[in-house]
């Protein structure tokens, strides 16, 4: 697990364990029973929304399931901070599962998708150059996520991070080769050596990096 989301899961764990102190402070009164300790319940409720908000965003279902268990108010007593504690303990497994590595990786993939297809324009109006940029653009960014999902450094040179993906298993010898290839088309059109290859070579290579993308992105990161 990358390093932001480990620390997002090792607060989970911390807000769970005291989710559960918070719930024992329910004491019996002549009203019933309720959490009488307002700071302590309101300072947790506070640092579990934030935890859920910045982990898996406003638009998620995380935060909108927050969202409904708030909706009559802040809770008061131990079942409605139990209820919470659920939502916190199934975000932590969603989390440790790569929920959250496979719905960013969807995004980056839909988003990749609509890159690749302005370069196929840019190929077909015979501008193969910036065609080519553009797809070693979104080539180097899906190896700097393949990395982070396997643990590995992303802050290296693509080639490096082809490599370091190849030694960790993440590729074998002949898919390690291919990618090279591409970085080669993109690597040499970044460098302004527009004769080292043709219109369909990066035609190709556009069919191939989407399909590189949809294998390894597409289904989130194996």
């Amino acid at each position: 697990m990358e390093p932001r989301l480990k620390r997002s899961a090792d607060r989970l764990r911390e807000l769970i364990a005291e989710g559960h102190s918070v719930a024992e402070l329910e004491r019996e009164s002549s009203v019933g029973p309720y959490i009488q300790d307002k700071v302590r319940l309101s300072a947790w409720l506070v640092k579990a929304e934030s935890i859920i908000e910045a982990t898996f965003g406003q638009s998620g279902p995380h935060f909108r399931h927050l969202a409904g268990l708030l909706l009559k108010g802040r809770p008061e007593h131990s079942y409605e901070v139990n209820a919470l504690i659920g939502l916190l303990t199934g975000a932590l497994d969603d989390l440790e599962g790569g929920f959250l590595l496979t719905q960013e990786n969807l995004v980056a993939s839909a988003v990749f998708d609509s890159v690749l297809e302005q370069a196929r324009h840019l190929t077909s109006a015979g501008f193969k150059d910036p065609a080519a940029v553009l797809a070693r653009v979104v080539l180097e960014d899906t190896l700097r996520r393949l990395a982070r999902a396997a643990g590995i450094a992303d802050t290296g040179k693509a080639t490096a991070l082809n490599d370091a993906l190849r030694d960790a298993g993440c590729f074998n010898k002949p898919q390690w080769r291919l990618v090279q290839s591409w970085l080669d088309i993109g690597n040499a059109a970044a460098h302004g050596e527009f004769s080292a290859y043709k219109a369909e070579e990066v035609a190709r290579l556009l069919d191939d990096v989407e399909r590189f993308i949809s294998e390894r992105l597409g289904g989130g990161v194996p």
